[in-house]
């Protein structure tokens, strides 16, 4: 099967179909997407060489199994479900856990994949194929506000108006919250603004406006120091952002500040589904270019460009 391959550098190779393992399924690739955190990995993120990839939606081909035939998309975290953390309910932490194009195993940018079953979950037939590749970064915006535990009538602020921005100002939207997206690209708030969204370039934000909650998705080092700067004492700081060259954040402010530090990573997938099935949030607009498998190189090159959003690769031959 073809694959795309990163060791230092991206490449379409041919390597073996993966045979599932115990309790494991494969799936046909039918759409992916690329996610700032393939960005991160060619840039020396986890240090990772294999296949990418880990948003995605695709068809179970294992005859032996009742998702045979089924379209689905899949949690990317495989967990032993043996050791202690799995055993106390933080699978997504398994201590032997891999991580679908991103830590031990292989991704979906690839003709076929191999998942445990668990991991799976079974997309509507109301959802557009292609729009259930949002699944997983928009259970990962949905995550934070199940963290949060807050008042609707909190501010929140959040940097970063890209593809995960975008996704968590659609939720903080939808549940009503008094939110705020930055971004210190003007082109980028001018479309959350078409979108509905309640945004402002940077440097409209002055010094002393704060929040109560501040959400880094800016994929930027320089995010968390942004966020802290507009935070109130006592308030709530929620991290998204990886990147292949960390921030040292000020720890001295968070000590005297007292702030709440929460790291967010991935989120349950049902909430995601039913807000998609429902069109509660349509990310439709978010897609910014479609591209088929065999042209990925090129769609990496798309995904690149700060004003793109959603770059979709089309597996369908």
């Amino acid at each position: 099967m073809q694959a795309l391959f990163f060791d230092n550098r991206l490449s379409l190779q041919d390597i073996p179909v993966p045979e599932p393992s115990r309790g494991e399924v494969l799936i046909k690739l039918l759409y992916s997407a690329i996610c700032n955190t393939d960005l991160e990995i060619i840039k020396g993120y986890m240090g990772f060489k294999g296949v990418l990839g880990h948003e995605f939606v695709g068809r179970v081909i294992t005859e032996s199994h009742p998702l045979y035939g089924k379209t689905v998309v899949g949690e990317i975290n495989c967990s032993c479900q043996q050791c202690y953390l799995c055993l106390s309910g933080r699978r997504t932490h398994c201590e032997h856990r891999s991580v679908i194009g991103i830590a031990g195993r292989q991704g979906a940018f690839a003709d076929f994949i191999s998942l445990p079953a668990e991991n799976l979950h079974i997309v509507p037939d109301a959802i557009p194929l292609p729009l259930a590749v949002f699944t997983e970064p928009l259970a990962a915006a949905v995550e934070i506000f199940e963290q949060l535990h807050m008042k609707p009538s909190g501010s929140v602020f959040i940097f970063g108006a890209g593809k995960l921005g975008l996704l968590v100002s659609m939720v903080a939207r939808l549940h009503g919250f008094d939110y705020t997206t930055f971004d210190a690209v003007t082109e980028k708030t001018a479309f959350a603004f078409k979108l509905g969204i309640n945004s402002r370039t940077i440097r409209e934000l002055s010094q002393h406006e704060k929040a109560e909650v501040c959400i880094d998705c800016t994929g930027s080092p320089a995010g968390i120091s942004l966020a802290m700067s507009h935070l109130w004492p006592k308030g709530t700081l929620v991290l998204k952002t990886t990147v292949a060259d960390p921030a040292k954040p000020d720890l001295n402010s968070i000590v005297i500040n007292e702030f709440t530090v929460i790291g967010s990573r991935c989120g349950l997938f049902s909430p995601a589904l039913n807000l998609l099935e429902r069109r509660l949030v349509d990310p439709s607009t978010m897609i910014s270019g479609k591209f088929m498998f065999m042209d990925i190189i090129n769609a990496f090159e798309a995904a690149k460009n700060p004003l793109n959003h959603k770059i979709i690769i089309d597996h369908n031959v």
